[in-house]
């Protein structure tokens, strides 16, 4: 599963192809520069997922190789080896398997940096020109909350991972999409052992992504808790979509054998790329998993329409336990927007507005039955009865969320 902080992205290169001669094949430009972009999310000492992510990448050399190629797109990867050592480099397929070419070699945290980020992005950029960018981040993840605004991160999620389906000390593992065994381990964006060190923000990377001048088609966060309000707001000028999950994810994280057809096109099939992820799971003895793809051009809308009515209606608190909640935190943090919506709206017909203008901005979404949670070192499972993909933490009383949320752009631009 996956989570603590929020960021980093990549896409829409501009300027034009119609300089090109006559001669030139339009075929062979470049339509799209895909960047999986895996930066450090241990510590000094521990590896974090790193491993995993080694295990994503196998998979998505396999739907390479199952789509017999990148047709008339590139994939560039920024993969962490080391806190301090990372590697830019591209992936081509030779016909028969996929190749590896070293573009560029970093040292140092720079990647945790708005201005270390700006610059790989600009790399990216420099060595693969695009029409259209996207971007995979791979990480952990705690959605909008800030670093400095955690003092007692509840570090046993990562330091465990017990089985879903027996006694925590069984440690059962569950076959990944690759066939492989692994353990039901969770994610979180950053780092969870030392997040002041390597977490980021997301106004981090949302700055990062204007520097560069790199729009992106879609960012997609294969962590934990990145489906928020607040992080499609602040990423709202940056990227058209965000695909990822309200809740917490599985470390193996996305199927991307199956799932890479629908992720590198011109043309991103949204509504695969969240049923292809939630039904790989429903199939797992870890039957656990939410994703949406939400449209962040439909954010400035939303945020209108909530302006006006929190200028009107505030929580009865005691609704707030009726409310959805989507995490496992003792005090929750994130809860599902529409069951919030109908706790604090009392007129019907402004209840049917903003629930139609975040439909639009929902347009794809899936759950299992329950999501779960190992936030604590105990296994907990909830029941999803409202999801509407997407969470907000206007109601939480969580301290962490009391300190942050007044300072995001989304609690601004709606009180």
């Amino acid at each position: 599963m996956k989570k603590v902080l929020g960021l980093l992205c990549v896409i829409i290169g501009m300027t034009c192809v119609f300089s090109c001669s006559e001669s030139e094949n339009v075929e062979s430009i470049n339509k799209q520069t895909v960047l999986v972009y895996m930066p450090w999310t241990g510590s000094e000492s521990s590896q974090g997922l790193y491993s995993f992510f080694k295990a994503n990448l196998d998979s998505i050399y396999l739907g390479i190789k199952q789509k017999k190629g990148l047709g008339t797109s590139r994939l560039i990867v920024f993969l962490s080896e080391s806190a301090t050592k990372s590697t830019l480099f591209e992936v081509t397929y030779d016909g028969t398997e996929c190749q590896k070419q070293t573009l560029k070699e970093y040292s140092g945290r720079e990647y945790t940096t708005q201005e270390g980020i700006t610059q790989i992005l600009t790399d990216v950029k420099g060595f693969a020109y695009g029409l259209n960018y996207a971007m995979i981040i791979g990480s952990h993840g705690n959605g909008w909350t800030f670093k400095e605004d955690w003092t007692n991160y509840p570090y046993r999620a990562k330091t465990f991972g017990g089985s879903v389906d027996s006694k925590e000390t069984e440690r059962v593992p569950y076959a990944t999409f690759d066939g492989e065994l692994t353990e039901k381990h969770t994610r979180f964006f950053g780092s969870i052992s030392d997040i002041n060190g390597f977490s980021v923000d997301v106004p981090t990377l949302a700055n990062a992504i204007k520097n560069a001048e790199m729009k992106m088609q879609y960012i997609y966060f294969d962590d934990c808790y990145m489906a928020n309000v607040e992080v499609a707001y602040e990423l709202r000028e940056v990227t058209n979509f965000l695909v990822t999950s309200t809740c917490e994810m599985m470390a193996t994280g996305t199927p991307f054998k199956s799932a890479w057809t629908y992720m590198a096109s011109p043309t991103p099939n949204y509504a695969m790329m969240v049923s292809n992820f939630v039904s790989y799971y429903r199939s797992t003895p870890a039957p656990y998993a939410t994703l949406s793809a939400i449209d962040c051009r439909e954010m400035d809308q939303l945020a209108l329409i909530m302006k006006d009515i929190n200028s009107q209606y505030q929580l009865d608190p005691n609704l707030l336990d009726n409310i959805q909640i989507m995490d496992g935190f003792d005090h929750p943090i994130f809860y599902d927007m529409s069951s919030y919506l109908s706790n604090l709206c009392k007129n019907e017909r402004q209840l049917n507005q903003v629930l139609s203008v975040l439909e639009k901005a929902v347009p794809y979404k899936d759950c299992t039955d329950q999501f779960y949670s190992y936030i604590y070192g105990v296994q907990r499972k909830y029941d999803i009865k409202t999801y509407s993909g997407i969470t907000i933490s206007d109601p939480s009383l969580n301290e962490v969320a009391l300190k942050g949320k007044e300072k995001t752009s989304w609690w601004k631009a709606t009180h």
